[in-house]
């Protein structure tokens, strides 16, 4: 992706000389195109569904080393805190991987 930053930042730049040179004022400025360092992590993501008596909740995680998306599906009834439930989730989610 770092040849798609350059070659787009590349472009912003012309395109703004371009537009300099014909006496017209830049639209914007262009900022430099920085590409993002440090932590590279896959996180959790879940969605949750209103259903009848309830909630349900599908979390999805990819895991690198078998290459492979792991879904699972939790059920929370409404005599529950949906809040107190999900935190409960996640961290059963990230105890299990």
């Amino acid at each position: 992706m770092k040849w798609f930053n350059k070659w787009f930042a590349k472009k912003c730049k012309e395109a703004l000389e371009y537009s300099n040179s014909i006496g017209k004022e830049p639209a914007a400025q262009l900022n430099t195109v920085s590409t993002r360092t440090g932590i590279d992590s896959n996180g959790m993501n879940f969605t949750v569904f209103r259903a009848n008596g309830g909630h349900v909740i599908e979390t999805r995680r990819y895991d690198r080393k078998r290459d492979h998306h792991d879904h699972s599906l939790h059920i929370i009834t409404d005599d529950k805190d949906l809040g107190e439930e999900i935190g409960r989730i996640i961290t059963f989610e990230h105890l299990r991987s």
